[in-house]
C-alpha cells in the first residue's frame, strides 16, 4: 500500500538540505522571492506532475482503468451491434480522469505519514499554495484518460467521432471541476489516518451522481437528488449529450463550483488549524 506512494520520498531529505544553497527543488526556488504569481504556481505544478508520471500506480490507474471501460463496453456494445455509439469512449476517458482523481484522498495523508508535509508546507508562498500544487496533478494526470480511451476505441472499431469545440470545452470543465472535487476530498480525507483505503470508494459513486451510469428507473431519483450537489455534472452532460446543455445547467455549475471551493477552503482552514494548534495531524 505504501510503496505505491513512493513518487513523494524526494522530500524526506528535505531535513538535511534546508539551509543549504544548492537546493534545487521548485518549492526552494519559490520561497526566494514574496508573493505568488502564475509562472510560480505552475512550475510547482508541474514539479508534481512530473512526479505523478514516473510512478507506475498513477500510469496504472489512468492505463487499466480506461482501456478496462473501453473493453467492457465493447463487449457490450459488439453484442447489440452498438458499435457506432460514439459515447463510448467519452465514458471511458471520463471514467478515467475521475479515476486518477481519487488519488488526491491520500495524498496529504502519505506526506503526514512520511514526516514531509511539514517540508513541502514551508514556502512563504503559503500553505494553500503549497497543497494546491501537490493536490491537482492527480486531475492533470487523468487527463491521458481521453487520448487512452480515443486510441484504443479506433483499434477495435469503435466509432470515435464527435469531437468538436463543445467535447473540448466539456473536456476542459470537467478537467476545473475534478479539481474542485479533488480539493474537497483531500480536505476532508486529511482528517482521517486511514485516507488511502477509502479511495476506490470515491469511485462509482460520483460517476452515478454525474450521470455515467444508467440506473434502474426506481434510483432516478436519488441520482437527480446528487446531480444538484456535484459540479461534474454538467461537463459529464457537455461531453456525452451536449445538445441537452441548458442555461439552468451552466449556472448551477458556476454555484456549485464556488460552493465547493468555499467547503475545500473551509476544510484547508480546519486541518491546517489543528496542523498547528493541536497537533493531531502529527506533523510537526
Amino acid at each position: 500500500m505504501m510503496g505505491r506512494w513512493q513518487v513523494w520520498l524526494p522530500y524526506q531529505v528535505l531535513p538535511k538540505l534546508i539551509g543549504q544553497q544548492r537546493l534545487k527543488s521548485p518549492t526552494w526556488r519559490l520561497r526566494q522571492n514574496s508573493g505568488v504569481n502564475m509562472i510560480d504556481f505552475m512550475t510547482l505544478t508541474w514539479f508534481h506532475l512530473k512526479l505523478f508520471a514516473q510512478n507506475s500506480y498513477f500510469r496504472t490507474i489512468v492505463f487499466v482503468t480506461t482501456i478496462g471501460y473501453v473493453l467492457m463496453q465493447y463487449v457490450a456494445a459488439n453484442a447489440v451491434h452498438d458499435l457506432g455509439n460514439q459515447t463510448i469512449w467519452l465514458r471511458a476517458g471520463i471514467i478515467g480522469t475521475w479515476a486518477a482523481g481519487t488519488s488526491a484522498a491520500g495524498v496529504i495523508p502519505y506526506q503526514r505519514a512520511q514526516g514531509t508535509l511539514a517540508y513541502v508546507l514551508d514556502t512563504s508562498k503559503g500553505e494553500a499554495v503549497s497543497l494546491a500544487t501537490l493536490i491537482i496533478p492527480a486531475a492533470c494526470f487523468g487527463l491521458l484518460a481521453f487520448p487512452v480511451a480515443w486510441l484504443v476505441s479506433l483499434v477495435l472499431g469503435i466509432n470515435t467521432t464527435g469531437i468538436s469545440w463543445m467535447l473540448g470545452l466539456g473536456v476542459i470543465t470537467l478537467w476545473l471541476s475534478v479539481i474542485l472535487l479533488d480539493f474537497v476530498v483531500a480536505g476532508l480525507f486529511v482528517l482521517t489516518p486511514n485516507a488511502m483505503l477509502y479511495e476506490s470508494l470515491l469511485l462509482v459513486p460520483i460517476l452515478i451522481g454525474a450521470g455515467i451510469y444508467t440506473v434502474p428507473q426506481r434510483y432516478q431519483m436519488v441520482v437527480e437528488v446528487l446531480r444538484l450537489f456535484l459540479p461534474m455534472a454538467t461537463p459529464v452532460k457537455l461531453i456525452l449529450q451536449p445538445q441537452l446543455v441548458t442555461g439552468f445547467d451552466v449556472l448551477q455549475m458556476l454555484i456549485l463550483s464556488l460552493v465547493w471551493l468555499f467547503l475545500a477552503h473551509f476544510l484547508l482552514k480546519i486541518s491546517l488549524q489543528r496542523l498547528r494548534v493541536t497537533g493531531d495531524m502529527v506533523v510537526v
